[in-house]
């Protein structure tokens, strides 16, 4: 059996350094850890961020939210005033598995993971979120919606690290929200989820779809920004999906959960009256 060696160096820099073939990221590892035993995923080194304090920072600047990649979920949680006017983001969060689950697992890795079902998606692709990369190159950022290209695909080349996630800030009077279908009450993957986000400064309306598609699903609605028509943005969304059967949801059942999603959440940001 092939040794798996282990570093954790104290910079961004000093990681990118040590990424190639072979190499694995460890954030919470709530998902890496149990690929490895399961031998799906076999590195030959694990590469632990949590020693860079670079990548533990969370602030809020005149550019929006900056989440590192060494950020746990219950942190947004805890601080939420620095979240607030994100509503989207800090629903998908509170309702992504446990609060022990939540204690490890990272904003960054729930993103970079590029799972289908990732809860935090749908709200960060709404928002225009934008990740940063750092590799021997130096940084560059990419749209969420654009980093993820299918099931536990994205653009993130071997040598790059995703060192933070970057969220504008919400327009005055903006609005938005999140739901999430699935099987049980507590602790479970997404049968669906939706977000929705209103921007009364540009006059935007999106809406997207997760848990549907091998890539974020994004459904721009801006030419009902004035009268929204329910019905033509549940038809829409529904033309722009792909889902899937498996052991726990059909196609149709995924499919009727989007238009109920779709529904309830402009019922929502009626109720609210736009209001973040």
């Amino acid at each position: 059996m092939r040794a798996l060696c282990y570093e954790k160096p104290a910079s961004a820099e000093a990681i990118v350094k040590l990424l190639g073939d072979g190499v694995a990221l460890l954030a919470g590892g709530t998902d890496l850890l149990a690929q490895i035993r399961s031998r799906l995923v076999r590195p030959a080194l694990l590469v632990d961020i949590k020693g860079a304090e670079e990548l533990r920072q969370l602030r809020r600047g005149g550019d929006g939210l900056s989440i590192g990649a060494a950020v746990f979920l219950n942190r947004l949680l805890e601080e939420r005033d620095t979240l607030a006017g994100h509503r989207a983001l800090t629903e998908a969060v509170a309702d992504l598995a446990s609060y022990p689950i939540r204690n490890r697992a990272t904003l960054v890795g729930n993103v970079a993971n590029a799972s289908p079902c990732a809860d935090t998606v749908p709200p960060l692709v709404v928002m225009d979120a934008r990740v940063e990369l750092l590799g021997p190159a130096g940084a560059r950022q990419v749209p969420v919606v654009e980093l993820i290209t299918g099931n536990r695909e994205t653009t993130r080349a071997a040598d790059e690290l995703v060192t933070r996630v970057i969220v504008p800030p919400l327009p005055h009077g903006g609005w938005s929200g999140f739901l999430k279908h699935k099987r049980v009450r507590g602790h479970d993957l997404a049968l669906a989820s939706a977000a929705l986000l209103r921007d009364p400064e540009r006059r935007r309306l999106r809406l997207s779809v997760g848990s549907c598609s091998p890539r974020p699903v994004l459904v721009e609605l801006d030419d009902m920004y004035g009268k929204p028509d329910v019905e033509e943005a549940v038809r829409r969304c529904q033309g722009g999906i792909q889902p899937i059967d498996d052991v726990r949801a059909s196609i149709e059942y995924r499919r009727d959960m989007v238009a109920v999603m779709v529904h309830r959440l402009f019922a929502k940001m009626s109720r609210d009256g736009g209001a973040a």
